[in-house]
């Protein structure tokens, strides 16, 4: 398979970058549809559509997500998977004061993210998550 080039390598680590904001702004909205076509798989759980939103809304909120390490191949014409390396960070501040608590590495993991080029733009397909143990 061919190299996947840079203008589409750009636009759908956009897409990855895209999504990791969404959950650190809680935007339940963008979240779901930077994923309305996809499938997200967590663990044995597999969610699609309108269940993708409740995904940020019922677990923890991270501070920040890191994503980095991306790696592209084309997997058919027009379909690309991704890995991606992420750390989310975590910490609120103390209870009851103002006090900055330093931000603490809550989980590390991998990304597997398909996508495929629908209409002339990149699409999120399946989203998996991997933390690891």
């Amino acid at each position: 398979m061919p190299t996947v080039p840079p203008e589409d390598r750009a636009a759908i680590e956009e897409l990855i970058l895209a999504r990791a904001r969404a959950v650190d702004d809680g935007d339940r909205d963008a979240f779901s549809t930077l994923l309305q076509d996809a499938t997200f798989v967590a663990g044995s759980q597999e969610v699609i559509g309108a269940d993708i939103a409740r995904l940020i809304e019922s677990g923890p909120q991270p501070i920040r997500h890191l994503v980095t390490n991306h790696r592209f191949r084309y997997i058919a014409d027009q379909e690309v998977e991704t890995e991606s390396y992420f750390v989310l960070l975590s910490g609120n501040g103390l209870p009851g004061t103002s006090t900055p608590q330093p931000k603490t590495i809550a989980a590390t993991g991998r990304y597997l993210d398909r996508f495929a080029l629908q209409d002339g733009r990149w699409s999120t397909i399946r989203h998996e998550v991997l933390v690891d143990p």
